[in-house]
């Protein structure tokens, strides 16, 4: 069976719509005998009847009903899709799909995004915050376009590239007292805890960290986000260790609390991914571009 004709579909919508072929060949721009041919040459691909006329009305027949229907939603889908076209050929640059950690997108990325949207207004950007594991595997299902992640990622289907290193701290509350210049694991054990909940890079590095003390002692809280832990520790309730870079201007004020480097010092390399081969927009390319100005700013 032939493919639909959606100019003949449209023609019998609009018959329907405006009540006779008369008035669809006005709407569009059409001679009626135009009309009449394009309904009744859907007619015969269906060697049905659609349309009855009574004087000089159009009424649908019983098959013209179910037809009704599945032609208007497949020219609203032509719509649609034409609208979209034309968004592209206006300089639409296409949507880009970012993946990275919550402390990432609330730090590192606001000034980028910004710039971006002011310099390419036509450019749509998704963000989707999650755990490294989480953001590559939508990474390789292609859910996501680009991640920004800790490295290093072993994997050989993506490619990666270094931005910067961002240090861990420990960060304790103000009223605390012998609070020592560089906190070592052993200090921090005999510390209330409190940490980021488990399944992040973050949680892996401070427990790998503080196990050179032994084992590590269980947290008294957990969180998903530093902001909560930054608040607890303001308080008072217990110490942590931080991305320095989630200590930066604009967010939960730290008069509460004291910052120190720890000792041994650790940090995570963070940098942006990609699916090696994966095909590229000018969209994406832009962004990749965008991002990459985060190695001079740190």
């Amino acid at each position: 069976m032939r493919s639909l004709n959606l100019d003949q579909l449209r023609a019998f919508v609009e018959v329907i719509e405006r009540g006779s072929f008369t008035a669809a060949a006005k709407e569009l721009n059409l001679t009626q005998p135009a009309v009449t041919h394009q309904v009744q040459e859907l007619e015969r691909r269906f060697n049905v009847d659609l349309v009855e006329r009574f004087g000089k009305r159009a009424y649908l027949t019983q098959a013209g009903e179910k037809l009704l229907a599945h032609a208007r939603q497949l020219l609203e889908d032509d719509d649609r899709a034409q609208m979209e076209m034309r968004r592209f050929d206006g300089g639409w640059l296409g949507r880009v799909r970012i993946g990275t950690s919550a402390t990432v997108l609330m730090y590192a990325l606001p000034p980028i995004l910004r710039r971006l949207k002011t310099d390419h207004p036509q450019l749509e950007i998704n963000l989707k915050a999650g755990l490294t594991a989480t953001t590559l595997e939508m990474l390789k299902t292609n859910a996501l376009d680009v991640g920004l992640c800790a490295l290093p990622i072993e994997d050989p289907v993506f490619e990666t590239t270094s931005l910067f290193e961002d240090q861990l701290v420990a960060i304790l509350p103000a009223k605390m007292t012998k609070v020592p210049k560089k906190v070592t694991p052993a200090f921090l054990s005999r510390c209330p805890l409190i940490l980021i909940n488990e399944g992040s890079a973050l949680r892996r590095m401070v427990g790998e960290w503080l196990q050179q003390a032994g084992p590590p002692p269980k947290p008294m809280m957990e969180f998903d986000h530093v902001e909560a832990i930054k608040s607890v520790v303001t308080v008072g309730l217990g110490c942590s260790v931080v991305p320095k870079m989630c200590l930066g201007r604009g967010h939960v004020a730290t008069a509460g609390m004291v910052m120190r480097p720890l000792s041994p010092s650790v940090g995570r390399q963070v940098g942006l991914v990609r699916l090696r081969g994966k095909r590229s927009t000018d969209g994406i390319d832009l962004v990749w571009a965008a991002l990459l100005k985060l190695q001079r700013r740190h």
